[in-house]
């Protein structure tokens, strides 16, 4: 299955906002801000949603993360 750029980049918006959110939450707890913390910080995330979508959003953004760093 193959998705237009149109179609993806919605998905790649909402990631990039959990992650942002993500760095907001943490530094507005006054917690150290690193990419481990923030991967972290997203599992627990992970661990207490219940819907699908958020599931899978949540997923990608930590997956986005971990990948990043590899390079």
């Amino acid at each position: 299955m193959k998705f237009s750029e149109s179609e993806i980049q919605p998905l790649w918006d909402e990631v990039a906002r959990i992650i942002g959110d993500g760095v907001i939450k943490m530094r507005h707890r006054g917690e150290p801000l690193s990419a481990d913390a923030l991967i972290n910080y997203l599992d627990e995330q992970l661990a207490c949603a219940t819907g699908v979508q958020r599931r899978i959003m949540l997923g990608a953004a930590i997956h986005m993360l971990k990948a990043d760093r590899r390079c």
